[in-house]
């Protein structure tokens, strides 16, 4: 019973993390088209996502700790050495499942970095941009009273949108 209940709750993991891993997947393809306005709404949905999984996170450790008492286990067994411990004695669909979410797990780790350093570079650049643009504004010629071309600050500023 213990084990069943263990498949079922780890099943709803691995849909989370797969929804969760598309979504960083879109992200990615809307940080390399620069679309502000669907990165806010990913945004949005990856934080109701992130917090359905740790909402989930209890159930599955409550139901690891369960199957690991009925097997003898600590309570603070792992899953994946809940896993082979159950595949040594001839169960391996919980070794195959858990698997399967550590290479989601995996892969969710690596998009996540990937659209981290997209997102640091384009931060980069378009600071690197914003101070350029500045430093044009604030020496701008001005025509001078003298007749002539006199180079002096303007009173420019730029608002950081973050701050």
């Amino acid at each position: 019973m213990e084990l069943k209940k263990l498949m079922e709750t780890l099943a709803i993991e691995a849909a989370l993390l797969d929804d969760l891993l598309a979504l960083l997947e879109r992200e990615t393809v809307e940080l390399g088209n620069i679309d502000i306005n669907a990165m806010a709404v990913s945004n949005q949905a990856k934080e109701e996502l992130i917090n359905k999984i740790s909402e989930h996170a209890p159930s599955l450790q409550q139901a690891v700790s369960a199957c690991a008492a009925r097997e003898g286990l600590a309570g603070t067994t792992a899953l994946g050495a809940l896993a082979e411990h159950l595949a040594k004695r001839g169960s391996g669909e919980l070794l195959s499942k858990q698997r399967q979410v550590s290479k989601t797990a995996d892969r969710i780790k690596q998009a996540a970095a990937l659209n981290q350093e997209i997102a640091e570079r384009f931060a980069a650049m378009a600071t690197t941009s914003l101070g350029l643009i500045t430093r044009l504004i604030n020496q701008s010629n001005v025509y001078g009273a003298s007749g002539g071309y006199q180079q002096r600050p303007a009173a420019a500023v730029m608002i950081n949108r973050e701050a």
